[in-house]
């Protein structure tokens, strides 16, 4: 099922290099396009001007695999009582993330507008613990379901081509006391000059009942939404994604920086450094430190 899915995401490449938090386009041939100027430019005109787009898998977050990665703080507290006291998580981990999605309708209103679904999965990995039998420590899931519209504004330089709004799901699909989940309406807003992108993303969490909501105080840790900047240099890719709660007292967030530079027609080397709370669901209130090194299937831009 995975070598399935990597494989449909490097034929997906070959047509759409699909960056990590850009809403889907709107597919309508109709509207008049930018000129091919820019990375997010070109990428509009392929996925515009591809045909059949409708209900065929595109990428959607990056894609990618870290088989080594190196984390200073594993969460054992979350798994005490769960196995032997003498067992304990490695500091070694392979992380991997596949994300797609598909257009389900387009010119909703008018030429404008397309609904998307998609699906992500997040996973981290004990390949290299054989005292506990190398298990998927988490994995998280995440269906989405947005709306994408073309926008096409400009202020002073600055180009907002689309945006999106959108319910989001995501869990870890384990049982008490490691079971995690929350439901989000999310909204993308990208902006651009020339090769330099700011993406905001708030998300607002749709509330639940003390009785159910197993992960509380989720946004002291994730906040009301993350900011990301993105550095196109050539074919290398700088990515920095900044998290904060924006209390003075009990300040809580996380910063992702990310590197991806050209090995092969479709392949791309990734150097990955997260600081912070939040890289997974399990880990949502635990402080991580991780570096890894990998391959990127497919790059933000």
């Amino acid at each position: 099922m995975v070598m399935l899915l990597f494989a449909a995401l490097q034929t997906g490449q070959a047509d759409c290099a699909s960056p990590g938090t850009q809403p889907g386009l709107p597919l309508s041939p109709e509207r008049e396009l930018p000129s091919a100027t820019t990375a997010l430019h070109k990428r509009m005109q392929q996925e515009q001007q591809a045909s059949g787009l409708l209900f065929s898998i595109l990428p959607h977050k990056s894609n990618y695999l870290l088989p080594v990665t190196y984390n200073t703080s594993p969460n054992n507290n979350a798994y005490n009582g769960l196995t032997d006291s003498n067992e304990t998580l490695d500091n070694l981990e392979v992380k991997f993330q596949l994300s797609i999605k598909t257009p389900l309708w387009e010119n909703i209103f008018g030429d404008n507008g397309t609904l998307y679904a998609a699906y992500s999965q997040l996973a981290f990995w004990q390949a290299y613990n054989s005292k506990i039998s190398a298990p998927f420590r988490e994995i998280n899931f995440e269906p989405e379901l947005f709306l994408a519209f073309n926008t096409g504004y400009e202020f002073y330089g600055v180009t907002s081509q689309v945006m999106s709004i959108g319910f989001n799901h995501q869990s870890n699909g384990r049982s008490k006391p490691l079971s995690r989940s929350w439901n989000r309406i999310v909204a993308t807003f990208p902006f651009s000059r020339g090769d330099t992108y700011i993406v905001l993303k708030p998300w607002f969490r749709i509330p639940e009942a003390a009785k159910d909501d197993e992960n509380p105080h989720m946004e002291k840790y994730y906040g009301y939404g993350e900011l990301q900047l993105l550095q196109k240099i050539r074919e290398h890719t700088l990515t920095l994604m900044l998290r904060n709660n924006l209390r003075t007292s009990g300040n809580k967030g996380a910063v992702q920086l990310d590197w991806s530079f050209p090995l092969h027609k479709k392949l791309k080397g990734y150097v990955q450094y997260f600081n912070g709370y939040g890289e997974s669901l399990v880990d949502y209130n635990h402080h991580t430190n991780r570096i890894g090194i990998g391959v990127m299937l497919t790059d933000w831009l």
